[in-house]
C-alpha cells in the first residue's frame, strides 16, 4: 500500500516507488537499502469532499460575484459578496472570498511592527551622555558612529518628527569626539 504523496528516502533522498513499501507504514529504499517508518500526517490521507458548483437555474437565484453562472451558497464575511462553493475559502475560522484573502495578505505584509529599535536615539545618547565624564568618549564615540551608520538604513520611528537628522547629529558629534581624541593623542606624541 502506497501513500498518496511522492516521498523520498530519508537517507539518500532517492524517490521511493510503490515497490519500496512493505506495508502501509514501513518500507525499504531499493537504492540504499535503508529501512524507514512512515507516519502520515492526517491531512495527507484524508478524503476531501469535492463540492461542485450548481448552475443558477431560476432568475431569482442569487449568483456568485465571481462566477455569474454559479448559484451563491455563502456570503463573504469580509466584504459581503455572494460566493459559490468554488470561491468560498475558509480562512482563519471565517468564510472569505479570494479578494479578501489577497487583501489580508497585503495588509499583514505592510503592517508595521509594534516596536522598533530607535537607532537614532541610542546613537545620540551614546554620543552625548559620556560628555559629562569625557574620558568615556574614547570608547563611546566609535560606538555612536557605528550605531549611526548601522541605523541609517533601518526603518525610522512611527512617531512624527523623527527622521534621520538625529542620526546625522549623532554621527557628527561622534566624529567631533574622535577628532578631539586624535588631536589630543597627536599633541601628546609631538610633545615627546
Amino acid at each position: 500500500m502506497t501513500p498518496a504523496a511522492a516521498l523520498t528516502c530519508p537517507r539518500c533522498r532517492h524517490l521511493l516507488g510503490p515497490e519500496s513499501w512493505v506495508d502501509a507504514a514501513d518500507g525499504v529504499c531499493l537504492h540504499c537499502q535503508a529501512e524507514f517508518e512512515f507516519i502520515p500526517f492526517p491531512a495527507l490521507t484524508a478524503e476531501r469532499a469535492a463540492r461542485a458548483p450548481q448552475a443558477a437555474v431560476l432568475e431569482a437565484d442569487s449568483v456568485c460575484f465571481f462566477h455569474a453562472e454559479n448559484r451563491a451558497e455563502a456570503i463573504c464575511e469580509g466584504c459581503g459578496r455572494l460566493l459559490c462553493p468554488v470561491c468560498t475559502v475558509p480562512f482563519g475560522g471565517r468564510k472569505l472570498c479570494p479578494s479578501c484573502i489577497a487583501a489580508a495578505k497585503d495588509s499583514t505584509a505592510q503592517t508595521a511592527p509594534r516596536n522598533r529599535v530607535l537607532y537614532d536615539s541610542i546613537a545620540l545618547l551614546v554620543a552625548l551622555v559620556p560628555l559629562v565624564v569625557w574620558p568615556f568618549t574614547l570608547l563611546t564615540a566609535p560606538i555612536a558612529l557605528g550605531l549611526a551608520i548601522y541605523g541609517w538604513n533601518k526603518p525610522c520611528s512611527l512617531v512624527r518628527g523623527r527622521s534621520r537628522g538625529r542620526l546625522v547629529a549623532a554621527g557628527l558629534v561622534a566624529l567631533a569626539e574622535i577628532a578631539g581624541w586624535a588631536t589630543f593623542f597627536v599633541a601628546l606624541w609631538l610633545k615627546k
